[in-house]
């Protein structure tokens, strides 16, 4: 029986031949990659990235399957959640339709964050879900966590709230691509101002940094006579675990007497670093009657 060499094996042959990397740095090429469309996306550890460009055009060799190979070079930041990447090799277009769970996303890859890490997450709230329920994303970018909730539940009503006006045009267009335009609305804006009280059965909020402001809203946003959950997510570690029902405990305490945390139940996504993990809370809320 002829042995076929993964495609990690034929990159890493492909770069010793081409004597691309000094022998003893071989062993730190990323054996696996992300893929989000046409694009794949490598971590490249610092002792490599010398020769950043001539790996990414050895990745795209193999990985026919990508147009672009790009590299993460740091965090998300600021209030319209950039992320850090680079493009290493292929097209410098990085508009790209990525295909899952029945869902079609149209992203930039390059500037908007979709994590195909998070597919887990986006299968179980498609699980959870129970048809008929009113969900607010409040973070909604291009329909990340929501789009696959609505495709899945039609007698569903959604609502994603997205602050930055690319990611928006990004997430109408996901809208009118999945035929969701009488199930979902996208909002532009601030979700401290535009998210809606009194309305939800389930709030998303699928960002790490969050304020005591935006828990507030969330709360707020429950149907007030029977309560709802809210899914927050975070990063925590064994020497340092942290979520953030203590802050919701308090917010419901002082100013919702008719609201009680019922129960919690901590979720872990997936590990981001060594002993760093992504996870999702479910916090049920309900009436006190």
């Amino acid at each position: 029986m002829i042995s076929r060499k993964t495609p990690f094996e034929q990159i890493k042959f492909l770069i010793q031949q081409k004597n691309i990397l000094p022998e003893e740095l071989i062993l730190q090429l990323p054996k696996r990659w992300r893929r989000v469309g046409t694009v794949g996306i490598l971590e490249l550890k610092p002792e490599i990235l010398p020769w950043k460009e001539k790996i990414g055009e050895k990745y795209l060799e193999v990985l026919t399957e990508f147009t672009t190979i790009i590299r993460k070079t740091g965090t998300t930041k600021t209030t319209i959640r950039t992320p850090a990447f680079e493009i290493l090799a292929g097209k410098h277009e990085t508009v790209t339709l990525h295909k899952e769970l029945g869902s079609k996303f149209w992203v930039d890859a390059l500037r908007l964050t979709f994590s195909s890490g998070n597919h887990m997450e986006r299968q179980r709230l498609i699980n959870i879900v129970e048809e008929g329920e009113k969900v607010i994303d409040m973070f909604a970018c291009v329909g990340n966590l929501s789009i696959p909730v609505s495709v899945h539940h039609p007698e569903s009503k959604v609502i994603g709230i997205e602050i930055n006006q690319y990611a928006h045009s990004f997430l109408e267009r996901n809208i009118r691509e999945n035929k969701l335009k009488t199930r979902y609305k996208a909002i532009l804006g601030d979700n401290q101002e535009k998210t809606p009280k009194n309305y939800s059965d389930r709030v998303l909020m699928g960002y790490f940094e969050l304020s005591t402001k935006q828990l507030e809203v969330a709360i707020a946003s429950l149907k007030q006579d029977k309560g709802g959950t809210i899914h927050t997510h975070g990063l925590t570690t064994i020497k340092n675990p942290f979520d953030w029902r203590t802050q919701i405990k308090k917010i419901v305490e002082e100013r919702y007497p008719n609201f009680k945390m019922k129960k919690a139940k901590k979720n872990i996504i997936k590990s981001v670093a060594p002993g760093v993990d992504h996870f999702v809370d479910d916090i049920a809320i309900s009436n006190r009657r």
